[in-house]
């Protein structure tokens, strides 16, 4: 687990901007960022409105989870070098949640270029991700309270976006940084059981951070039919990357309110997600580690600049083409080794759940398995989450 996490913070993370980037492209000790758009083509659009393909199209998502996997560290051992790893992670989360003209917006990522440009297109798994992230840093003992307050001021920001723009006018999308509906930006209405949560744990953040009380009220506006809601999601029936997501929310939700009946719906959907997860994780890493499976693992990535590119649609009067470097062949080594990691995760998320043994070895087992001189992706990082959360837990256990 030691190399892994060398291998996150040495190869994928950029000090200048804070910010975990999604994949290498060859051996250079920069090859997170070499090939990264420039500054003039990410104003330009190039590739596409949401830098999709590009390997900072998932910046903020990589930052709540190994916020997440270093405050559980900290908890687990008590070591106080995390306390400048999670320093560090929030620089990139302020930064990334400042720099838009727009306020409230949240790019997926930034450029180390000018640590200002930056697409105009996000989605709701970036801000629940920074939103569970600032939640751990918040309540933990390793804020201070200078980071404090810039959470709540991001915070108020985007509560008073989400606020203004996710209304029946808007189809409950929040809007592009141009004002227009992008991709991924519904968060309330026809969507799915797992992303119900989401807005209102945006509020009840806000309300807990600020005291303010017009947040409580939006927060309370919406929790019951959210919670409702939440439980017709069916395990398994998505990526394990949307599971750890729900997870996130219903696991701050659950820290934060104080409703008895609540707390006991959203333990019980915690539960009802666990024990398929856990045991999902165990099922990918038997199908990775095999010959054919290291092979995928070490499957490279190509300059975006070289890739074939195909029409995903049109979005805010907006073509979206996407780069596919690989024929996607890349997802291969990328979403089933984050799957072990998410499933550990979302098991050891559930207060009260113990991981089991088995499970454990596993993701030891998986993360031993990978090559780190020839993997190319940031699916590690869940690695480091489910490992941590589950090392947390069990000191936990025994303390109790």
């Amino acid at each position: 687990m030691e190399q892994t996490w060398n291998f996150v913070w040495n190869r994928l993370f950029d000090d200048r901007t804070g910010m975990f980037y999604n994949h290498l492209v060859g051996n250079e000790p920069d090859a997170a960022t070499k090939y990264l758009p420039e500054p003039d083509m990410i104003r330009l659009l190039i590739p596409n409105p949401g830098g999709y393909g590009t390997g900072m199209e998932d910046c903020m998502l990589n930052a709540g989870i190994m916020m997440d996997a270093v405050i559980s560290r900290y908890e687990a051992t008590g070591d106080e070098a995390m306390r400048s790893y999670a320093a560090r992670i929030c620089k990139g989360m302020i930064l990334d949640a400042t720099v838009s003209h727009r306020k409230g917006f949240l790019p997926r990522g930034v450029s180390p270029a000018d640590c200002q440009s930056h697409y105009i297109d996000t989605s709701r798994d970036q801000y629940t991700n920074w939103f569970y992230g600032a939640f751990r840093l918040y309540f933990s003992p390793l804020s201070d309270e200078t980071q404090k307050e810039a959470l709540r001021r991001c915070l108020t920001a985007m509560s008073e976006k989400f606020e203004a723009e996710v209304i029946p006018e808007n189809d409950y999308n929040f809007l592009r940084e141009d004002g227009k509906i992008g991709v991924v930006g519904k968060m309330w209405g026809d969507i799915h059981p797992h992303e119900y949560l989401r807005m209102p744990l945006l509020y009840l953040l806000t309300w807990k951070t600020t005291g303010n009380s017009h947040w409580q009220d939006m927060y309370l506006r919406y929790r019951d039919e959210a919670v409702e809601k939440s439980q017709d999601y069916i395990p398994l029936s998505g990526p394990s990357y949307a599971a750890l997501q729900m997870q996130y929310s219903l696991r701050a939700v659950y820290a934060l309110d104080e409703d008895p009946s609540v707390r006991e719906k959203l333990l019980a959907l915690m539960r009802k997600i666990a024990e398929p997860y856990e045991a999902m994780a165990i099922r990918r890493t038997e199908s990775l580690m095999t010959p054919e499976g290291a092979e995928w693992l070490q499957i490279p990535y190509v300059q975006w600049q070289k890739a074939k590119f195909r029409y995903a649609g049109c979005y805010g009067g907006m073509g979206y083409f996407t780069p596919e470097p690989s024929d996607f062949r890349e997802h291969q080594s990328y979403y089933p080794l984050r799957a072990v990691g998410e499933g550990l995760a979302i098991a050891s998320l559930c207060p009260g759940w113990q991981v089991s043994d088995a499970a454990l070895d596993t993701l030891c087992r998986m993360a031993d398995f990978v090559d780190y001189d020839r993997h190319s992706t940031c699916a590690p990082i869940a690695l480091l989450d489910g490992y941590w959360l589950t090392m947390a837990a069990r000191k936990n256990a025994k303390l109790l």
